[in-house]
């Protein structure tokens, strides 16, 4: 009965983990302790093999083309459809695109006029999940900002961010916005050109937590990036904006860290920024000080604790200046 059971072929693996597990078990079979014999694979038993390894071989580009075609489906545009094919369509999509093979695929098959056509759609699953894919095809890949680009997607984000009923929508175009535009000129080029500092900073004005992350988060980024928005940001009262969301209770730890980010990136390397953080009416030292005290040597908080040293520093040394300057 044993040595019956010892010579029936394994059950046929159905991923990978089973794959994983008849190749240990045909190995535990062979005696390590005397020489191996190499012997070509039988025919039946080649063909097991193969046959086992091509069912777990997955056609990425025939599965999101389907996916795709499931997008077209006028469920999309029409309210009151059940859009479940379509979400899980998306989920598909969702599971392959962070490989940027697979991104630019997508865009090849004629994918990205779909998930505008999806942006736009009544279902608020579809207006999310197409934002959120147009961020994940986006993120590092410029042959996607590109194409993405090409089809004139920002306006559209940026509407979902200022208007859009569903929540989860905005924040997803937010991030889908600051990955088509984040180390990307051109993109950044067409934000400013469509007026993208006055909805970020009405999306920092929200109250919605993951909204204000992300928007800080992308502003942070920008001004790092290019000191030739800090005469325009100044001007539209960014400083202010920051220290309102800053002394606020409402704000989260994730936003404070980011929003004081913003703040030093504007007073560093730009006089009229640092001179605006310093208006006695604000009392950002003081706040800037006693927030110090609170998360000090905390881990969770130890980038939030370098932004604020760091911009106290530039305001002891602006201070330092103007007093010598008083004496001379």
């Amino acid at each position: 009965m044993a040595d019956g059971q010892e010579n029936q072929t394994p059950r046929q693996p159905r991923n990978l983990q089973g794959l994983l597990n008849f190749c240990t078990e045909i190995t535990a079979r062979e005696d390590t302790t005397q020489p191996t014999n190499f012997q070509q694979l039988d025919p039946e038993r080649r063909r097991f093999l193969e046959e086992a390894l091509n069912s777990l071989t997955v056609n990425v580009a025939k599965k999101m083309a389907e996916s795709v075609k499931t997008l077209c489906s006028e469920a999309v545009t029409m309210s009151g459809e059940d859009v479940t094919e379509q979400e899980e369509a998306m989920a598909v999509i969702e599971e392959y695109v962070d490989d940027m093979d697979h991104a630019i695929d997508l865009y090849k098959m004629g994918g990205f006029p779909v998930l505008l056509r999806c942006l736009d759609s009544p279902h608020p699953s579809l207006r999310a999940g197409a934002a959120g894919l147009i961020g994940d095809v986006c993120q590092n890949n410029l042959q996607c900002q590109q194409n993405m680009l090409a089809l004139n997607v920002i306006p559209q984000l940026l509407q979902v961010i200022d208007g859009d009923e569903d929540v989860t929508s905005r924040v997803k175009a937010m991030y889908a916005l600051s990955c088509l535009i984040r180390d990307f000129p051109e993109g950044e080029k067409e934000f400013v050109k469509t007026e993208g500092f006055s909805y970020l900073m009405r999306a920092m004005q929200s109250g919605i937590e993951k909204l204000v992350i992300k928007s800080a988060f992308l502003l942070s980024r920008l001004i790092q990036d290019n000191d030739s928005y800090k005469g325009e940001l100044l001007s539209m009262g960014y400083v202010e904006q920051l220290f309102t969301l800053l002394s606020s209770e409402k704000t989260g730890s994730v936003s404070r860290e980011h929003c004081t980010a913003a703040l030093l990136g504007l007073a560093s390397s730009y006089p009229p920024a640092l001179a605006e953080c310093m208006r006695p009416e604000l009392h950002l030292k003081k706040h800037l000080t006693a927030r110090l005290r609170e998360i000090k040597a905390k881990q969770e908080s130890l980038e939030e604790e370098s932004y604020i040293m760091e911009l106290l520093k530039l305001m002891e040394e602006s201070e330092v200046e103007g007093e010598e300057n008083t004496f001379r």
